[in-house]
């Protein structure tokens, strides 16, 4: 399967799951909730599988990790269709009143936004006539600050909500190891860079 035609699959799946939800709602603010729920958990899958896709191949190379990485970039464009989905369900669960669910999200609404304009930044730049413009040190720094920004709410989304479910504990346990992969990854490259 091509990158392209993995990102038209993602596309249509979200699109059509979204298309479910809002006949299952029966009423805006139900149709929003399942939305911004749902959508959460497709961004998280993809989000997870395009974080850790590199330093699983670096310190486990085999051909599922190399196929893994090899659709990287396609997954993650799968994770911002989907986190734009995500973001039509909050704009609309705010539309009757915008200043209201501001106020209501002030704790967490500057982390979210800045997350949303890096994700999408990455997504605009993985485009690759716009990459190649680009300097090559521009576009790592933005797509890493990028990648570890957006680990940041799903974390505290996730482990804040284990006192209200267990359940939340198998996500969070994910977001510690991806972390923790993606750290050994980069241990073992300083450390063969120092002795090299």
């Amino acid at each position: 399967m091509t990158g392209p035609r993995l990102l038209g699959l993602i596309t249509l799946a979200v699109a059509a799951m979204c298309g479910l939800l809002l006949l299952i709602g029966s009423t805006q603010y139900d149709d929003a909730h399942l939305v911004i729920r749902w959508t959460a958990r497709t961004s998280f899958v993809m989000f997870a599988l395009a974080y850790v896709a590199r330093p699983a191949c670096q310190l486990w190379p085999s051909r599922q990790t190399k196929t893994l990485l090899a659709y990287r970039k396609w997954i993650g464009l799968g994770f911002a269709v989907s986190h734009l989905f995500h973001l039509a369900g909050i704009l609309w669960l705010a539309s009757p009143d915008p200043a209201a669910f501001v106020r209501s999200q002030s704790p967490v609404i500057l982390v979210a936004v800045v997350t949303f304009i890096a994700v999408f930044a990455m997504a605009i730049t993985s485009i690759t006539a716009i990459r190649k413009r680009m300097k090559h040190m521009t576009w790592r720094r933005l797509h890493q600050f990028g990648i570890h920004l957006a680990w940041v709410p799903f974390m505290s989304t996730y482990a804040l909500a284990i006192g209200t479910s267990i359940v939340f504990a198998i996500p969070t346990l994910i977001l510690i190891v991806i972390a923790f992969i993606r750290f050994a990854a980069w241990r073992r490259g300083s450390m063969r860079a120092n002795t090299g």
